[in-house]
């Protein structure tokens, strides 16, 4: 132990020196006092016995986290760690893809030219139905779900080169179809009578890569589900790039549109096939077939 001898402030030089041996005599009878008392039965002090506790229990912990240590060792080596793969699949399963019918095939009538103006034909539940010759009769025969209010208006008259309102027939929930029917007779007629002159299919939504992924499954969903309804010389989940591929004479390219028409000899304008494609994915989102004679 070492002592601090401060040199009282105030004292005298010669004072001080007289008193330094008192004081250091005195110090070291108090500390010889102290060793004296702290004695035990065993010769140790207390403080001796104490720290001798003391460096025990650190043997111990230090013992314990080494133990601890060499398991962590064991389980980064595999042997006694969890193997279950908790590894994120979450960003293959929400990867954007366009839906693409495989199963397409030219069902039976329907023309290989995808825009075909000589034939301008669709097939529903595998019945063919035509443009310029199939009734609104016919349509309604061969099971097109059209809705009650349309069905309504099947026997209204028709005047002579006029056409009838809009008749509606959802595919599914997010597939729809519409068709118009021509008078292109001299006399008035009942509209269950009159030629089919349009037809538009239509996608409420197509697939997009800023929908989340449980929209995107939806839609296609449905669009696949359409495309197996009601078939096309074309496959309905076309792409731009692919139409255009297969059928580029005398197409007419505006943007997102690509038309396909002709004059007609009886009336003024034209008709035949105007495909509309989604800006962002280029995938067909309708297809209006009209026809003049």
């Amino acid at each position: 132990m070492t002592f601090l001898i401060i040199k009282p402030l105030g004292f005298k030089e010669d004072y001080y020196m007289r008193n330094k041996k008192m004081l250091i005599a005195g110090l070291i009878t108090v500390v010889m006092g102290i060793s004296i008392v702290g004695c035990g039965n065993d010769g140790k002090s207390t403080r001796e016995t104490e720290s001798t506790e003391q460096v025990t229990e650190m043997e111990m912990a230090t013992e314990k986290e080494s133990e601890a240590e060499d398991i962590g060792d064991t389980e980064s080596d595999g042997s006694y760690a969890d193997e279950t793969d908790y590894s994120d699949d979450s960003e293959e399963s929400t990867e954007f893809t366009m839906p693409v019918y495989e199963d397409f095939t030219l069902a039976s009538g329907l023309s290989e030219n995808y825009a075909d103006l000589d034939n301008r034909s669709f097939v529903y539940n595998g019945k063919k139905f035509t443009l310029g010759e199939s009734t609104l009769k016919d349509l309604i025969d061969g099971g097109i779900p059209f809705e009650q209010n349309s069905l309504n208006n099947s026997g209204n008259n028709v005047n002579k080169n006029y056409e009838t309102d809009r008749y509606t027939a959802d595919i599914n929930d997010y597939v729809t179809m519409q068709f118009m029917f021509g008078n292109f007779t001299d006399s008035e007629q009942k509209a269950e009578d009159c030629v089919l002159s349009y037809v538009r299919y239509s996608h409420l939504f197509v697939p997009n890569p800023d929908y989340d992924a449980s929209m995107n499954a939806e839609i296609s969903e449905m669009m696949l589900d359409g495309a197996k309804q009601v078939n096309f010389s074309f496959p309905t989940t076309i792409t731009k790039d692919q139409l255009l591929e297969k059928c580029s004479e005398n197409a007419e390219v505006d943007g997102k549109i690509v038309k396909y028409s002709v004059d007609s000899e009886v009336y003024m304008g034209s008709s035949g096939y105007t495909f509309e494609f989604d800006d962002t994915t280029g995938q067909l989102k309708e297809v209006r077939i009209s026809w003049l004679p």
